[in-house]
């Protein structure tokens, strides 16, 4: 049989998926096994998840933080969206800290979370209500009404942070 023959041709590639295919047979398991480990459990999602709600309030009021000080030039569109953002995520906040997930990953969470969850929530509840307030404020475009709003939102967060939140 010559090479260049595509009956030549076609055997050598069949022999070559058939290698590939034993290969990948040989390997699959293994495979399988590692993602299996690599699956994250229920515990380690959840508190993925309330952290990054958490990142991303700090992330949207990082900037509006620094224009209030005057540290970055004001920019009311800018203020506007990232309170909007706020209000949008501050409701994910309590959906975060279900019963089963005071263990099972890093987290600042203290135990005193699931031990007074009413008033936990109540305190989410305050964020929720600041940053819906904050939302409507910001569309003022107002820098003093922007600071005050800000301030209230601030409240809330550190009404949370400093009775369940570890250092």
């Amino acid at each position: 049989m010559q090479p260049t023959s595509p009956i030549f041709r076609a055997t050598r590639f069949l022999a070559i998926g058939a290698a590939a295919a034993a290969a990948f047979g040989l390997a699959a398991p293994g495979i399988a096994e590692d993602a299996a480990k690599s699956q994250p459990t229920k515990a380690e999602r959840t508190i993925e998840y309330r952290q990054s709600a958490l990142y991303l309030l700090g992330w949207n009021i990082g900037p509006i933080a620094m224009m209030v000080k005057g540290e970055i030039p004001f920019d009311a569109k800018t203020v506007e969206l990232r309170a909007m953002r706020l209000a949008q995520v501050a409701p994910m906040i309590a959906e975060g800290f279900p019963p089963d997930s005071q263990t099972g990953a890093p987290t600042k969470a203290k135990p005193e979370i699931w031990q007074n969850m009413d008033d936990f929530k109540s305190k989410a509840a305050a964020l929720e209500l600041a940053t819906t307030r904050f939302a409507e404020t910001a569309k003022s475009g107002d820098p003093k009404l922007v600071a005050a709003g800000l301030g209230e939102v601030g409240k809330a967060c550190k009404a949370c942070h400093d009775q369940y939140r570890a250092d």
